[in-house]
């Protein structure tokens, strides 16, 4: 059965069933994530975590007829990063692994000469890069990508006076919408790293509201608590003056009447209003 193929994806799903009950109800990790053959397991015990593969190991090799392979089966610190679908995932962000950028990048080259032969429009090229873009957002890939947009570009010229098509503005759009997603989790990063909303501004060159945006953001998405990021008693005078997570921010800020409380902090604790 070829690899990559829908069928054989669903086939390792049912077969591997029986490893996810194994793990989850028999060694009753907490922390287990799996795709098709690809799996991990967090645990902040070394040894634990090398009885577990132990165990695994075995229940593989005796009840699946299966092996975890030599080379990629191993315990690491987070730290450290580790490699998962393609990614180098690390505490606050994620790295493409390398091989995987080489092999984007010899798959364009073989696109770009099948647009040169007019075997391929710009259309199908577009798809191609679409799907790529579509994967390597999930990774701190800003710089990277805007640079092959602009490579993609060069290389395959729109031609002049042809109005964009759908396929096109959706391409604009999910490059707008990465570049929002990068700058969100940069902030996160330096927040995580202990500089404050004034610190993240200047260091990123951005204005103090958008960092506001960025932290109320997170928020709603359960990236970082509104407890770490305002003062309890703050949050416990906002919220207690809230109807409904639809209440317009003037309307609570008249409610409140505390000129010590901003806008952007009514917004975060709203946020986590709406995060619930």
């Amino acid at each position: 059965m070829p690899l990559g193929n829908l069928t054989s994806q669903f086939f390792a799903n049912v077969y591997l069933n029986e490893l996810d009950q194994f793990v989850k109800h028999k060694l009753k990790a907490r922390y287990y994530i799996r795709y098709v053959d690809d799996f991990a397991i967090l645990h902040h015990s070394k040894d634990q975590l090398e009885k577990w593969k132990n165990e695994i190991d075995k229940f593989l090799t005796d009840k699946l007829k299966l092996e975890l392979h030599p080379d990629k089966s191993q315990v690491l610190k987070i730290d450290k990063g580790i490699s998962f679908l393609g990614f180098r995932v690390f505490y606050y962000h994620k790295l493409l692994r390398q091989s995987n950028i080489k092999n984007f990048e010899r798959k364009f080259n073989q696109v770009k000469i099948l647009f040169m032969e007019k075997t391929i429009d710009r259309e199908k090229a577009v798809e191609f890069l679409e799907g790529w873009m579509a994967y390597s957002i999930y990774a701190n890939t800003y710089k990277y990508r805007k640079h092959i947009i602009k490579l993609f570009n060069k290389s395959f010229p729109a031609e002049k006076g042809k109005a964009f098509n759908k396929k096109d503005i959706n391409f604009i759009r999910k490059i707008k919408e990465s570049e929002i997603a990068f700058s969100v989790q940069k902030t996160l990063f330096l927040y995580s790293k202990g500089l404050n909303v004034k610190e993240i501004s200047e260091n990123r060159g951005i204005k103090e509201s958008t960092v506001w945006e960025h932290l109320a953001n997170l928020i709603e998405h359960k990236q970082i608590s509104v407890w770490k990021v305002l003062p309890k008693k703050k949050i416990f005078k906002i919220y207690s003056k809230i109807k409904n997570k639809d209440d317009l921010l003037k309307d609570i800020k008249e409610r409140v009447k505390d000129k010590s409380i901003t806008y952007d902090e009514i917004n975060c604790v709203l946020a986590d209003l709406r995060a619930k």
